[in-house]
């Protein structure tokens, strides 16, 4: 007889409608694509998905949508909080700290669940909850730079589409709720169930990135006039060729002294930082211009096309021919 996984989706006031809904009926997908099992689905798991709130009134979510909740049981295979809906960063933070009377609710859940995962922004409300801790988490692409400064005790991986770090599973910007939960499906029902289920989505198996999206790094407001010096310094250069030796003399620094200060304010060391303002400069170029990219890796401070090429790679997620290919203007 097939087992049952119990999966709770967290809602709230304001949380993502589109996301919420998503999640709930990805589940229910998931129970449909048993049937194209054959043999194998009688012993495959069945999905039991329903949404709990702090409290049994339905839950108004984005855009005016009310959500029917049920009563919190006392354990869940997984948990997922879903995105804040807002409009800005600005919009953002008046609901984050609107939303800090969800934190005892969002840790209860948390205690009460095998897996307790995020969605894009939901991962703030599991921050601010005090959950993810010294975890390795992502987040959606726009929000990278705020968790940064806000979270410091948080290591962001913002490549990741699904970070998984023990129990603390976060996922990241909009459509990746779907690769969240796959990979939710496949880790309690199994991989053919999971495979079923993209099938009938039409959810590639094959998952990128979304590097390709992430804005370059920017300073805290509190930051102090030297590394301020030092980005502008590094951000007016990026297409020469420079040494970080040479950048700490032309700004009287040591490279220790430079070093600290970068990790303190970004997270990042100073080689670092130049490296993702040549990367943000390359796709400029890849998406605005039809310059070779011979020129491309010239104009971005670079001489060797090949390590230029895997550098790129390594950082987007695709090589620079794919990434004209999918974002240029042509």
């Amino acid at each position: 007889m097939a087992k049952t996984v119990t999966v709770a989706i967290v809602a709230y006031p304001g949380c993502s409608a589109w996301i919420t809904a998503g999640l709930l009926e990805l589940f229910a997908i998931a129970n449909n694509a048993r049937v194209t099992l054959g043999e194998r689905a009688a012993s495959t798991a069945r999905f039991d998905c329903h949404i709990v709130g702090k409290s049994r009134r339905a839950v108004r979510g984005s855009h005016g949508v009310q959500f029917p909740v049920h009563a919190v049981r006392s354990r869940y295979d997984a948990s997922i909080v879903p995105p804040i809906w807002c409009e800005s960063l600005a919009d953002l933070e008046v609901q984050a700290r609107r939303l800090r009377t969800e934190n005892a609710f969002i840790a209860t859940m948390a205690r009460r669940s095998r897996i307790f995962a995020s969605s894009c922004s939901g991962a703030v409300l599991l921050a601010q909850a005090g959950l993810l801790s010294g975890r390795r988490v992502t987040t959606c692409w726009w929000l990278v730079n705020w968790f940064r400064q806000t979270f410091p005790d948080i290591e962001m991986v913002p490549d990741r589409l699904v970070m998984r770090d023990g129990n603390r599973w976060t996922g990241a910007a909009g459509a990746a709720y779907m690769h969240l939960a796959l990979d939710l499906v496949r880790e309690l029902a199994g991989e053919p169930l999971a495979a079923a289920t993209a099938k009938l989505m039409l959810v590639e198996r094959r998952r990128g990135s979304q590097s390709p999206f992430l804005v370059p790094h920017t300073l805290p407001a509190e930051a102090d006039s030297d590394i301020e010096r030092a980005t502008h310094y590094l951000r007016q250069h990026s297409g020469k060729r420079l040494a970080i030796a040479g950048v700490c003399r032309a700004l009287a620094l040591s490279e220790r002294t430079l070093a600290r200060r970068f990790k303190a304010s970004l997270g990042m060391s100073p080689l670092s930082y130049l490296q993702s303002q040549r990367i943000a400069r390359a796709r400029q170029l890849l998406e605005g211009s039809d310059l070779p990219l011979e020129r491309i890796v010239e104009q971005c401070g670079y001489e060797d096309v090949s390590s230029f090429r895997k550098l790129f790679s390594r950082q987007v997620g695709m090589t620079p021919r794919e990434y004209r290919l999918r974002f240029g203007n042509d």
